[in-house]
């Protein structure tokens, strides 16, 4: 006989065997035991969760020659028939490749019919979102008035696209995400039933790649009893995996708090060198610093808040105890950045490098802000008509205070200016000033000169909500000096008007021309 993979060989026969679900699986049984068996049935749930292995279960508990019963026997003809998918009454519909009005008619059509063989009719619709509102709609009146001989099993794996209409009509269980512990159990169990020698550290990597399914941990299983030559070990499972193992997380997560960047970098460099993906790096360092944020915000959520192994939950608990909630959401949005930047980049190295660098060279929080503090001294508010003369008292003064990191504005030219400016939007989102940002992503560096740099804008809008807002100036003068390390005064213009403020007479293309590449009107 041809193979049969493990998560198909041990499907549930009985509502007892459907691992994580009791809450599901306590009501069905009770409802068949009692006859209390409602005419539609819809069942919600992230994938691999037992929602159709339990309206089998069902469907066999409905037509087992010894019930109904909620211990179906999975030995009679019947019962055998659902277990094998040869059933004629337990009909499994998939509205992926099934959703139009016309499939729907037909099913309308046969509904009245009388079980050819079997007790209850059961239909099963695995993915009934996918339907469409004309076939949802056709579906409205079978489902609220089927004949007494059917039973509906709706299952989706997201219950928000399911039209309310629907969703009043049938019974509603949530499927959850299976334990750590109870997947741990499975694969165990399994693995003993076939002989499959396998490592605990080994079980535990499989539970946690699952990701909360059976179906998932089950076939992973498979692939490693495949690949594998003998016992079953962390180092297949991570060959197998083909990510990043938690042990090089955790190196990384060290190296980063102890802000070695030569370390960072030398890991950088192995990853590469495994030909493992840097993409994978930087996904695995969010969630372990998301688990990282969960201990330091409350370390004695440690047992319930993390789906990890004991050893690997054991570590985690003592990276958090040696950083603080800031530290770690700093090195959050570090990542978060540069996982953004990673889907666009043809140079992924270059920015996962960057982004190690800034997490382990950036100043601590205290000395960040007594820079500033010392940088940009508190200014008392001006009358409107003031305004610029305060910008250009602050920038004067920030230009003088410059210590030794600082750069002269003669050491960086507008190129510089132009191809970091993303970073200084970047620092600015760190810095939570999302507004600002916002309105100079609309901005372009056109010229650097004596000390100021000019902006220019396309649309008057973003240029007035910096321009009348000298502490939206201030600020973006304190992420270009963080950023660069240069000290300007910030002016802003519209494109559409010359340096002086007159509007320009030049036509638009040579304005775009300019606000691109700058420099000065030769000849038209």
């Amino acid at each position: 006989m041809p193979y049969l993979s493990l998560y198909r060989k041990y499907r549930p026969r009985t509502f007892g065997e459907i691992v994580g679900q009791r809450h599901v699986t306590q009501t069905l049984a009770n409802a068949v035991k009692q006859g209390r068996i409602a005419h539609a049935y819809l069942f919600c749930g992230p994938r691999g969760t037992g929602k159709t292995s339990t309206a089998r279960v069902l469907a066999m508990a409905l037509n087992c020659e010894q019930g109904p019963t909620p211990e179906p026997c999975g030995v009679c003809e019947s019962c055998l028939r659902i277990v094998a998918g040869s059933a004629l009454d337990v009909i499994e519909i998939d509205a992926a490749s099934n959703r139009g009005i016309d499939e729907i008619r037909q099913l309308r059509e046969r509904v009245g019919l009388a079980p050819a063989e079997s007790r209850m009719k059961v239909y099963i619709v695995d993915e009934v979102h996918m339907l469409t509102g004309e076939a949802f709609n056709a579906f409205l009146k079978t489902l609220e008035e089927p004949p007494a001989h059917v039973v509906f099993v709706l299952a989706t794996t997201e219950p928000h696209r399911v039209l309310p209409t629907i969703l009043s009509r049938c019974q509603r269980f949530d499927f959850h995400r299976i334990g750590l512990r109870d997947l741990e159990a499975t694969v165990r169990s399994i693995a003993e039933k076939e002989s499959i020698a396998i490592d605990e550290r080994a079980v535990a990597m499989l539970a946690h790649a699952a990701d909360g399914s059976v179906r998932d941990a089950l076939t992973l299983l498979d692939q490693a009893v495949a690949y594998a030559e003998g016992t079953i070990s962390p180092e297949v499972v991570s060959e197998i995996l083909g990510g990043i193992d938690f042990d090089l997380i955790a190196e990384f997560t060290d190296v980063l708090a102890a802000r070695d960047v030569a370390g960072g970098l030398a890991l950088i460099d192995r990853v590469v060198a495994e030909g493992k993906d840097l993409r994978q790096l930087v996904a695995g360092l969010i969630d372990h610093y998301r688990d990282l944020l969960v201990l330091a915000v409350d370390p004695r959520r440690a047992g319930e808040a993390l789906a990890l192994p004991e050893e690997a939950a054991e570590r985690t608990a003592a990276q958090a105890r040696q950083l603080t909630a800031h530290e770690v959401v700093r090195t959050l949005d570090l990542l978060a950045d540069a996982d953004r930047e990673l889907r666009f980049s043809s140079q992924p190295r270059l920015v996962v490098e960057l982004a190690a660098v800034r997490v382990c060279g950036e100043p601590s929080p205290a000395r960040e802000a007594e820079a500033v503090q010392e940088a940009s001294p508190p200014v008392k508010a001006a009358p409107q008509a003031r305004a610029a003369r305060r910008r250009e008292k602050a920038a004067a003064a920030q230009a003088e205070e410059v210590g030794e990191a600082g750069r002269a504005v003669g050491e960086v030219d507008l190129g510089e200016v132009k191809r970091r400016w993303d970073e200084v939007l970047a620092h600015l989102r760190r810095e939570k000033q999302t507004a600002v940002a916002a309105f100079l992503r609309e901005a372009v560096p056109t010229s650097l000169e004596d000390g100021v740099l000019t902006l220019s804008f396309n649309h008057e809008f973003h240029h007035d909500q910096i321009v009348k807002d000298p502490a939206r100036l201030e600020t973006t003068a304190r992420a270009i000096a963080s950023v660069l390390g240069i000290q300007v005064r910030v002016k802003c213009r519209l494109a559409s008007q010359g340096e002086g403020g007159a509007p320009s007479q030049q036509p638009k293309v040579v304005q775009d021309a300019l606000t691109i590449f700058p420099g000065s009107e030769v000849e038209q």
